[in-house]
């Protein structure tokens, strides 16, 4: 548990690192206010900022999937776009810089994230963790593949678009695994049927695919069972997962993880979010923005505020964790102090007033 908040208090500082915690200033001071709450910089666990030069989510009116990604493969056909320029664009906006200490991004496997680590490394912002994203339906030879080691982790894409074969390749690379599973009713229709939206949308794209040799399974747990051979795995969305698969999950909490994105989500028209239900069975349960393809900004303490609004049932104390120490943990982060605010942690946090109707509930349950 996370401790219990403290009044009129001094956070100490050195450098880009907490000293002390005292209740009275140790150096010079600045003080917030009287109305002013310290909480820790957040831990977005799901993005891709390389479509951050978008002004606003794809106007997409039909909401489905074969759509949108029409719509987002248009835009990455565009003038528009670069990957590279889409990432520095993102941590520069004031939500990641103000707010956020950890984002775990979705990148292009062929984007070299070298001289963008050591750029955002140097300029003391977000700890960034790419995870390099893995697409091939189509037959797979280990030979010649070749992922950049300065990758976080891996992300073979989704169920239909990663070949059984690709997808335990990146398993036994022995690194963190973030997979786009159960997001959609026509990805369940398409793993149960071999029919439906996403067979069209795959067939647009190649006249030869063949559900039958790209599709590991029949359910989302065909995946989940090999998925938790890595040491880390990472559930993008989950929005469909039946209550066995669930179980599952609450069962191997050390190891895996469910990325909730609740405005995407929202955006989406999905069901209504299983989040009490994951939250009873013991699920590691994390926050993430998604892309500005989806969302209107990335900033996690809005993904925070909508769930609260949304889920009035669930603890404000379980929602403050999934967008911080939750985060933290699932990526092994905590020992580094992020997550949280503690001497010898990082001196990365956010300040807003009590009077913010999120900020006043949460300080009376958590630290």
């Amino acid at each position: 548990m996370l401790g219990a908040p403290v009044e009129n208090h001094w956070l100490n500082i050195i450098g880009n690192a907490v000293e002390s915690v005292s209740t009275k200033p140790a150096y010079e001071s600045r003080h917030l206010g009287e109305q002013s709450v310290l909480l820790p910089a957040a831990v977005n666990a799901h993005t891709h900022l390389e479509l951050s030069q978008l002004e606003a989510p794809l106007d997409v009116p039909s909401r489905s999937m074969p759509d949108w990604v029409a719509a987002l493969l248009a835009f990455r056909r565009s003038a528009d776009y670069s990957a590279e320029q889409g990432i520095r664009q993102a941590m520069r906006r004031p939500e990641l810089v103000e707010s956020t200490a950890v984002v775990a991004d979705i990148v292009p496997a062929v984007f070299k994230t070298a001289d963008s680590r050591r750029q955002t490394a140097e300029e003391g912002t977000v700890r960034w963790l790419p995870f390099a994203e893995l697409i091939g339906w189509q037959s797979f030879h280990e030979r010649g593949t070749q992922i950049p080691r300065c990758h976080f982790g891996l992300s073979p894409h989704a169920p239909q678009t990663v070949c059984p074969a690709l997808l335990e390749w990146a398993i036994n690379q022995n690194v963190p695994i973030a997979m786009h599973l159960a997001e959609t009713l026509e990805e369940l229709q398409l793993l149960q049927q071999h029919t439906g939206p996403l067979l069209d949308m795959m067939r647009r794209a190649d006249p030869d695919y063949d559900p039958k040799s790209v599709l590991l399974g029949k359910r989302p747990m065909d995946y989940l069972q090999l998925l938790s051979a890595a040491p880390k795995a990472f559930i993008i969305h989950g929005n469909y997962l039946d209550d066995e698969e669930l179980q599952f999950l609450a069962a191997h909490r050390e190891t895996m993880s469910v990325v909730y994105c609740p405005r995407s989500h929202a955006y989406f028209r999905h069901s209504v979010y299983p989040l009490e239900k994951m939250l009873d069975y013991g699920i590691r349960v994390l926050l993430g923005t998604d892309s500005l393809a989806s969302v209107p900004d990335l900033s996690l303490v809005e993904e925070m505020r909508f769930v609260l609004k949304h889920y009035p049932t669930v603890l404000h104390e379980s929602v403050y964790r999934m967008g911080t120490a939750e985060g933290a943990s699932a990526f092994g982060l905590l020992r580094e102090g992020f997550g949280t605010i503690r001497p010898g942690g990082p001196a990365r946090f956010s300040v807003s007033d009590i009077s913010d109707c999120f900020l006043a509930d949460s300080a009376r349950h958590t630290g």
